[in-house]
């Protein structure tokens, strides 16, 4: 499971160091893909993004054309290096609106890479207000 919270940077050359305790946890081919919903970077393991894949091509036929086109066409697959790096194509870190200094969170399946700037003016890391009352309707 990919949980946990890391700062670093991107390199000269747009490269970005996956933290070796999310490394451990994903396997060699990676997709990265913008995300649909915030200025940030999706980062899907193999299994996590066929599952994705899988979710939304199970989509009434209708839509998935579409929404697959849509969705798809932003992602790429990447190998990390031996030093666990893998780059970051321009138009994502421009789309992210990442400057240099990155947060990698941890989201269970998948990660999001953000710029530490918005992620910090949007303030990611703080908890919801209705956070109490959600988990407490989960029985937790």
């Amino acid at each position: 499971m990919l949980l946990g919270k890391y700062y670093h940077s991107l390199d000269a050359k747009n490269r970005l160091v996956i933290p070796s305790k999310l490394a451990d946890e994903l396997d060699g081919k990676l997709t990265i893909a913008p995300s649909v919903t915030e200025p940030c970077i999706l980062l899907y393991g193999e299994e996590a993004w066929r599952a994705y894949y899988n979710k939304v091509t199970s989509l009434p036929a209708s839509m998935v054309h579409e929404i697959a086109r849509y969705l798809f066409s932003g992602a790429q697959q990447v190998v990390p290096d031996a030093q666990n790096r893998i780059a970051i194509p321009t138009n994502m870190i421009t789309d992210a609106k990442i400057k240099h200094n990155i947060v990698t969170v941890g989201i269970g399946e998948y990660c999001e890479i953000w710029g530490e700037e918005v992620y910090n003016d949007m303030g990611i890391g703080k908890p919801p207000e209705n956070m109490l009352e959600i988990l407490r309707s989960l029985g937790l």
